[in-house]
């Protein structure tokens, strides 16, 4: 995949980066929404550990190939 301005990004991939980041981390985030806002992408969801949320932005990463990531995924303990 050649890399691309956040403007030049088709609308599908936010769902390739959605199942990336399910595949990666099990389904183990909740809520996962990927949002474009300017050049950067957000992540947003939420997940019981720190690794899984590491695993979300390290497969986001794979695919946006350089650009930036907000990983704004919570970490709280399923009771």
């Amino acid at each position: 995949m050649s890399v691309a301005t956040i403007a030049q990004i088709p609308h599908d991939l936010t769902s390739t980066i959605k199942h990336r980041i399910h595949s990666r981390t099990h389904g183990r985030v909740w809520n996962l929404h990927v949002e474009f806002n300017g050049q950067t992408v957000v992540l947003r969801g939420r997940t019981a550990t720190y690794y899984t949320k590491q695993l979300a932005q390290h497969g986001a990463l794979e695919i946006l190939s350089g650009q930036p990531v907000v990983n704004d995924i919570e970490v709280r303990k399923v009771a």
